[in-house]
């Protein structure tokens, strides 16, 4: 069973339906859940005037605006999408993780860490104003009461700002104890469109190091 659209245009007043046009357009296409297309642009010109709730399924996601950078990524071979009243939006995760160790000393919020610190995670994605990540890390610190941030930059369709919903506080002040921290939060103010969300880290005092970053994004409608 597969998604066929209504390529023959569409049915006339007093047209006798037939047993196989009843079941390939209406019993198959609504067990199906939504017409399947093989990228946006094909989405979009197919589906011009979408409305609120309509739901599309792309097979071939268009890679400038459905991946990921890491060591480790899960960009999903096809996406189900909804229309929230204004956009199209990406309802299916995308993640990243880096497990290399980077260092960082006293700093401001920064994607660049030193050692060999990998690949830096990042997901780009389609989002409505609110956004659900999943972000983990392990971290110490050779400063004593020391703390250490790891957060997000968004840009893309949203301009450039750190949310400030994640933040590690460690305390022992031995660089050999090691704090995994993972969090999900809900983040809103988002400018609907492509986003790209890229793991930040802040530090106060001594050196701290980061490992086993993940971040996963999914949008909300």
């Amino acid at each position: 069973m597969a998604w066929s659209s209504f390529t023959a245009g569409l049915f006339t007043a007093g047209q006798i339906l037939t047993a196989a046009q009843m079941n390939t357009y209406i019993r198959d296409n609504i067990m199906a859940g939504g017409p399947i297309y093989a990228t946006e642009t094909l989405r979009d010109a197919a589906i011009p005037s979408p409305f609120e709730g309509q739901r599309a399924y792309i097979t071939a996601p268009e890679v400038a605006k459905v991946t990921a950078a890491g060591a480790t990524t899960a960009i999903p071979g096809g996406v189900a999408s909804v229309y929230n009243g204004s956009v199209w939006v990406n309802t299916t995760p995308v993640g990243s993780t880096t497990a290399a160790a980077g260092t960082l000393g006293v700093s401001a919020y920064t994607s660049t860490l030193a050692g060999t610190p990998g690949t830096n995670p990042s997901v780009t994605t389609y989002t409505g104003t609110t956004a659900m990540l999943f972000m983990s890390m392990v971290t110490a610190n050779s400063g004593t009461g020391a703390t250490t941030q790891m957060d997000v930059l968004v840009t893309g369709a949203t301009a450039g700002w750190v949310t400030g919903s994640f933040v590690a506080s460690i305390q022992p002040g031995v660089a050999t104890v090691h704090t995994t921290l993972t969090m999900a939060c809900v983040i809103t103010g988002l400018t609907a469109g492509v986003n790209v969300f890229t793991l930040q880290y802040q530090n106060n005092l001594g050196t701290a190091t980061f490992l086993n970053r993940r971040l996963t994004v999914q949008g909300i409608a």
